[in-house]
């Protein structure tokens, strides 16, 4: 009786190790696996970037990251910037951030897959400081010439022996200029890298193409032209082309009134220009709206110019062969990088001194240049800002540092920082007539 209980014992068991010793396989298998496995492959791609100048928007690309023998759970991307390290689950994600400050960032991606493994991959980016395009006439015409935000390193980008003028760059990625020469004997457009290589020719007409601006997106270039004036230069609209130069289309039709000095928006297509219409005194602000297609007086202020003031005296053969009209200056207005403010220059009412000033997008709030500056910094100046001195030509640098813009010393034309963190005025142009900066953001 014992044995045969013993027995059936023995057969009861047997499951019951079965089940248990399955249970040890399959543990075992798990832990041989967590002991042996893969860990995750990190890989980190960025792709090239023509432009490399604060600000400046590096583009991430993880999904190349996998794990042979499992799958990935989660990811780290850490900057190097001492900003937030970027987080998920997913490597598809695409991931762009800004860095603001020149220097060169270690960026290290850190996956994670299902068994807890790591995989990590590093790069390095370097962002270079801010730089400053600009025209100069120093050896008898005008060259598009660049230069560090703070007036050191400046060298030519384009010397032809002909004039080149009115530089702008593509926002953002500030990979391309568009300017106006007269290489041709008409002022006409042309477009190149912003190291002088490239260059190709926008119009080819026989009238005047001048003063270009990209669209945010840099699908088209907006520009002056007097392409319709039979021969009056009162027929000056704004023009609109293909950012390759083709599909000319007019955008204003201001005449018997004129319209110049276009600037697009870098947030819409929203354009500013200045015309003699409705203006109280020789010009006036205005407004495209993009969605509308509809043009409206932004700002016209009291028996004065308004956003292309520039003194009478600049460059008197320079405007004559511009054809403009009668009157009229090459200064433009100028928008913030967020698109809430816009610069321009004006006449001062009752003393002819064309200074600087600050509105809202919408045309509210005009403020001078000083006064706009006092606003930033809860602070007062003494005139060291909005001077006795012409100013035009405004341009915000596109990392918020400041404003750059072309003041008259003397029998010169220089280009003046003013700095938003301080209100210091630092003069960074040392010779011969510097106008139209633009930054080489």
């Amino acid at each position: 009786m014992p044995a045969t209980g013993t027995a059936a014992r023995g057969r009861n068991a047997k499951p019951v190790i079965a089940v248990l010793l399955l249970i040890c396989v399959i543990l075992g298998v798990a832990a041989c696996r967590g002991f042996f496995g893969q860990a995750p492959i990190a890989l980190l791609v960025i792709p090239p970037m023509d432009d490399q100048e604060v600000p400046v928007t590096y583009t991430f690309i993880i999904s190349g990251s996998n794990d042979p023998d499992g799958a990935i759970v989660g990811y780290e991307l850490d900057f190097g910037d001492g900003t937030p390290v970027e987080s998920g689950t997913d490597v598809t994600d695409v991931i762009d951030h800004p860095y603001w400050d020149a220097g060169t960032y270690i960026v290290t991606l850190t996956v994670t897959d299902n068994d807890g493994r790591i995989g990590m991959a590093q790069m390095s980016v370097t962002v270079g400081p801010a730089m400053i395009t600009f025209a100069v006439d120093r050896d008898g015409d005008y060259d598009i010439w660049r230069m560090l935000a703070d007036g050191s390193v400046q060298g030519a980008v384009l010397d032809t022996g002909s004039d080149e003028i009115f530089p702008d760059l593509v926002r953002g990625t500030r990979d391309r200029l568009a300017y106006a020469s007269d290489v041709s004997g008409d002022w006409n457009l042309y477009s190149m890298t912003v190291d002088g290589g490239s260059i190709a020719l926008l119009t080819a007409l026989t009238s005047q193409q001048i003063q270009p601006t990209w669209s945010y997106d840099a699908s088209r270039i907006a520009f002056a032209s007097n392409e319709t004036q039979t021969p009056s230069t009162d027929s000056w609209e704004i023009w609109m082309m293909t950012a390759a130069g083709g599909a000319p289309t007019k955008l204003t039709a201001q005449s018997p009134s004129w319209a110049i000095a276009p600037a697009y928006s870098p947030v819409n297509n929203d354009l500013l220009f200045v015309t003699n219409d409705g203006a109280s005194g020789g010009s006036a602000i205005w407004k495209r709206d993009a969605t509308t297609g509809t043009a409206s007086l932004l700002h016209d202020g009291l028996n004065v110019r308004d956003g292309d003031a520039s003194p009478a005296g600049f460059d008197a053969g320079l405007a004559v062969a511009l054809d403009l009209p009668a009157g009229a200056g090459v200064s433009r207005p100028a928008w913030s990088p967020d698109g809430t403010k816009i610069a321009f220059s004006a006449e001062r009412v009752g003393g002819g001194i064309i200074d600087l000033y600050v509105m809202n997008a919408d045309g509210t709030g005009v403020q001078t240049l000083e006064e706009y500056v006092e606003t930033l910094l809860a602070t007062t100046f003494a005139d060291t800002i909005t001077t006795a001195k012409d100013e035009f030509c405004p341009y915000f640098l596109e990392d918020g540092s400041g404003l750059a813009f072309t003041r008259v010393d003397g029998f010169f034309y220089n280009i003046v920082f003013v700095s938003f963190e301080d209100g210091a005025v630092t003069t960074l142009t040392p010779t011969g007539d510097n106008i139209f900066p633009a930054e080489r953001r």
